[in-house]
C-alpha cells in the first residue's frame, strides 16, 4: 500500500529536486567497466574552491559539476578522455544516444584520432527500447539507490542525503556492487 503524496520539510527546494547524471561504460557482454562520470547540479558549472578541497573522489568516479546536473559538450569531452579512453584499445565499437552533444563525430575523432573505432548512434526516440543501459543497467542502479535510501530512512540513520559526498559515495558503492562478477 502506498501513498499519493509524501510531505517533507527541507531547507531548500533544491534538496528534493537535485538533478544529476550518471554516465557509466559497459562492455558488449553488459559488464560495468572501470570508472563512471557523475555530474552533480551546482549553482555554477564547477565546484567552489572549498568544496573541491573537501571533496573525496572514489577511484571509480569522475565527479563534475554543472548548473543543470546534466551533461554538456565540455562534460562529454571529459567523459571521453577520463572515463572511456583508459578503457578502450585501438579498435572498439561505441554506441551512443542521438543527442547532439554525444553524437559529434568531429569531437569523437579528435579524442580518438588513431583508433580504428566505430561509432554507432541510436535513432531518436529509441532510448527506452534498445539502449542496453536504459533497459537493464539503470533499472538495477535505481533499485540499489532506492534500497540504500530506504535502509537509511527505516533505520533512522543520521545522514544528510542531499550532501555531495554522500551522493558520490552512494553511487560509487552502487557501481562497485554492479561491477562485481
Amino acid at each position: 500500500m502506498g501513498e499519493r503524496t509524501t510531505e517533507v520539510t527541507v531547507k531548500k527546494k533544491n534538496n528534493v529536486t537535485h538533478s544529476y547524471t550518471v554516465q557509466p561504460v559497459t562492455s558488449a557482454v553488459g559488464q560495468l567497466l572501470g570508472k563512471f562520470l557523475l555530474i552533480l547540479q551546482e549553482k555554477e558549472n564547477e565546484f567552489g574552491r572549498r568544496v573541491q578541497k573537501d571533496l573525496l573522489e572514489p577511484s571509480n568516479v569522475v565527479v563534475q559539476a554543472s548548473k543543470s546536473g546534466k551533461s554538456s559538450d565540455e562534460k562529454h569531452r571529459i567523459f571521453l578522455n577520463e572515463v572511456l579512453r583508459p578503457l578502450v584499445g585501438r579498435k572498439f565499437l561505441l554506441f551512443l544516444d542521438c543527442w547532439k552533444t554525444q553524437a559529434d563525430l568531429t569531437k569523437f575523432r579528435a579524442v580518438f584520432p588513431n583508433q580504428n573505432s566505430q561509432l554507432l548512434i541510436f535513432p531518436e526516440g529509441s532510448t527506452g527500447y534498445i539502449q542496453p543501459q536504459d533497459i537493464s543497467l539503470f533499472r538495477s542502479w535505481r533499485y540499489f539507490h532506492k534500497k540504500i535510501e530506504h535502509h537509511i530512512h527505516i533505520n533512522r540513520t543520521e545522514m544528510t542525503m542531499n550532501d555531495r559526498q554522500y551522493f558520490i559515495n552512494m553511487h560509487s558503492v552502487i557501481h562497485n556492487q554492479l561491477s562485481a562478477p
